[in-house]
């Protein structure tokens, strides 16, 4: 019977390290060809049959980017967009849900209001795009980070405060009855007994709203022109009816990636007790 356990375990190790080298192998080679891509030379993209290492390295499509006053222009853009969207939603989300938790409403109004959370949060955005440009116009905030801004809070607010109510629902009421009896009022249960107990779950969200926001292109492509571009939508200003410009995307798009990698560095033991919070409880 041991011997039986002892070879299920190992088929299972097994199994378990080639799903996670098939995982990686995944991620990690389409990230390693772009790397690559950045440093060819333009002449190797036209060679048949295609090469995959570069026969000469050159920094030259860095270079360009570098030497080009835009670049800075989209990385801020990108940058204030990034920034505003989280801290208006994890404010906004985290105090919406809080308040949702603690509103005694009736198991049918609050799963309406959960469900009506998932919908905004899952339904097809493009079908939005026109009315959200026409709405922008007319509040005149065309080519506006602002305007990417407010488009990325219809989607990202939803999903903050469903994530966040489930996570104040999980909270025993036991904890706050302490504070009640001392007469703290409901802010002060809020910043001083829930927030600092939830916080491993608000950093969670944040960095993942970062994410969405740092990587937004479909509602920064239909209000952004010229001045409000982002980088999202400087890697795709690469592909033109001229054709495709192979070199400079892909070092544009390394760009874009490397700075969300060193945030993930260092934000991924953040994530991971945001994510395990709660799930052990004794």
């Amino acid at each position: 019977m041991r011997r039986r356990k002892s070879l299920r375990q190992r088929l299972f190790s097994v199994i378990h390290a080639f799903v996670l080298a098939l995982a990686c192998l995944v991620v990690i080679v389409p990230l390693g060809y772009l790397i690559i891509n950045s440093i060819k030379l333009p002449r190797e993209f036209l060679t048949i049959p295609p090469t995959i290492l570069p026969t000469e390295v050159t920094f030259e499509h860095y270079q360009e980017l570098i030497d080009d006053k835009k670049t800075v222009r989209y990385f801020q853009n990108s940058l204030t967009v990034a920034v505003w969207t989280t801290g208006v939603t994890i404010l906004t989300g985290t105090l919406a849900a809080y308040g949702l938790a603690r509103a005694r409403l009736s198991a049918k109004i609050l799963a309406l209001v959960t469900f009506t959370f998932l919908f905004i949060r899952f339904y097809p955005r493009v079908t939005t795009v026109i009315p959200f440009f026409l709405v922008m116009r007319q509040f005149d905030l065309l080519d506006t980070v602002w305007a990417i801004v407010i488009g990325q809070l219809g989607i990202t607010i939803p999903f903050v405060t469903w994530l966040m109510l489930v996570v104040f629902q999980d909270l025993p009421s036991e904890i706050e009855e302490a504070a009640v009896v001392d007469g703290a009022s409901v802010w002060q249960r809020f910043s001083r007994v829930v927030l600092p107990i939830v916080m491993p779950s608000v950093s969670a969200a944040a960095i993942l709203t970062a994410f969405l926001s740092w990587n937004e292109f479909l509602i920064a492509s239909s209000v952004a022109r010229r001045k409000a571009s982002v980088l999202s939508i400087a890697v795709a200003s690469f592909v033109s009816d001229k054709g495709i410009q192979w070199g400079p995307m892909a070092a544009m798009s390394v760009v874009m990636i490397v700075p969300m990698i060193v945030f993930a560095l260092f934000a991924q033991k953040y994530l991971i007790r945001g994510i395990t919070f709660g799930a052990v409880k004794g």
